[in-house]
């Protein structure tokens, strides 16, 4: 990465953590509206077969179709305010503490541990252990009621807490961390798929065979384990991984659902959750040295390069899906920065890529005042840019992710 990159990403990741702070990391959320209570009516309407299901298609189909096309209008119509979410603190705390590392500035530390003191106080309420969940209600086939522990929201904090651990030495954070740990083997459904094979649910109301949400509590678990010697931890984290990889495709691909599961959403891949599994992968590599996780990336990463990235003239482009740059969401952005950022020590191809992507992806994503657009779409020869800046979708997740790319930089020269 040229000097020239690394200051003009440098100016990226502190226009954008200035306009952060100035909003005390409050913003809206893609799914903020649809924890509404319109919108959960709608989505209540039974799913019957009858006329292809057309009654609640009639009812859902307007108001998914306006707060797409019109995000800030619905959610000023909606009365919906803008809200700290738990998701967004916790990468907002590890972009600080990567900010910390690269110049060693206290400033960048103080900030991290506010926010870390912010997630201590606001756990989900009725549980021993830490946890945390979003701040709306959603339905994904279950009713999920507002600051419902979630294992993707929890792993999150998982991660902020472990690096904060890492770099303060502060008990506290790593107690934190064996404590959702605790959460995740104690509250968390667990499907047994075989006596060597297990499946984590998304939350303790549902038994959903998710990969990516399956992954992130196998990675935090093996990180604890491995790091405490906890063989509970060790063991119920490779029986996790484990699923993971009976379920591998030849291509190297992972499907969102367990194939028990795929019918809900057939087949699908796409950039960001891919990332996520990606990223999990080489945190339980890395922590457990088992070479068979490596091969599982390697292969995965063989897989990403081919179908998530649009290679061009002025640079590279992330995918959403397969086969297609549109739309460009600004969360599949980040992912691009970020999973190559990981990989960047140990995949050479990883660190071309991130010098390929990162400044076409600011270029075209950033806005005037710092933040980042989330959507843009084609409809026949035009583009249509939603501007909306979701905080935690891609305001949280771009901040993260430039400091990450910071940090390859910075390894690499080394």
């Amino acid at each position: 990465m040229s000097k020239m990159d690394r200051e003009y990403i440098k100016e990226a990741v502190f226009r954008l953590e200035w306009w952060m702070s100035e909003k005390t990391y409050f913003g809206f959320d893609p799914y903020d509206i649809k924890g509404s209570k319109i919108f959960m009516w709608a989505f209540s309407i039974p799913r019957v077969p009858f006329y292809r299901n057309v009654q609640r298609k009639l009812v859902l189909a307007p108001l998914v179709i306006g707060e797409s096309y019109f995000p800030q209008t619905f959610r000023r119509l909606f009365g919906i305010k803008p809200s700290r979410n738990a998701k967004g603190i916790a990468l907002t705390v590890k972009g600080y503490l990567n900010l910390y590392k690269l110049t060693e500035d206290e400033k960048w530390k103080n900030k991290a541990v506010e926010l870390l003191d912010w997630l201590l106080d606001n756990q989900s309420l009725g549980y021993p252990y830490p946890c945390w969940g979003y701040p709306f209600d959603w339905d994904s086939g279950v009713v999920v009621p507002a600051h419902t522990p979630s294992s993707v929201v929890s792993a999150a904090a998982f991660d902020a807490f472990w690096h904060a651990w890492l770099i303060t030495k502060d008990i506290k954070y790593l107690d934190t961390c064996l404590g959702i740990c605790r959460f995740f083997i104690e509250f968390l459904n667990i499907t047994q798929i075989d006596n060597d094979t297990i499946c984590f649910s998304y939350t303790p109301l549902d038994d959903f065979q998710v990969h990516n949400t399956n992954l992130l509590v196998a990675d935090c678990l093996l990180r604890a384990g491995c790091f405490t010697n906890e063989e509970t931890f060790i063991l119920l984290g490779k029986k996790a991984v484990r699923f993971a990889l009976k379920e591998q495709n030849p291509d190297g691909s992972i499907y969102y659902y367990g194939k028990a599961q795929d019918y809900i959403n057939s087949g699908r891949v796409d950039h960001y959750h891919s990332g996520f599994e990606m990223r999990c992968l080489y945190n339980i590599w890395v922590a457990t040295g088992d070479v068979i996780y490596k091969e599982a990336l390697e292969r995965y990463y063989d897989f990403y390069k081919s179908n998530f990235i649009l290679y061009t003239d002025k640079g590279a482009f992330p995918n959403m899906y397969p086969g297609t740059l549109y739309p460009i969401n600004i969360h599949s952005c980040a992912e691009a920065i970020l999973l190559n950022a990981t990989l960047a020590n140990e995949f050479n191809s990883a660190l071309s890529l991130l010098n390929q992507c990162v400044v076409p992806i600011i270029k075209r994503m950033k806005q005037r005042k710092g933040w980042f657009k989330y959507l843009i779409r084609k409809i026949g020869p035009f583009e249509l840019h939603t501007n909306i800046p979701y905080m935690r979708w891609g305001q949280a997740w771009m901040f993260l992710a430039l400091s990450e790319a910071l940090l390859a930089s910075k390894n690499s020269a080394d």
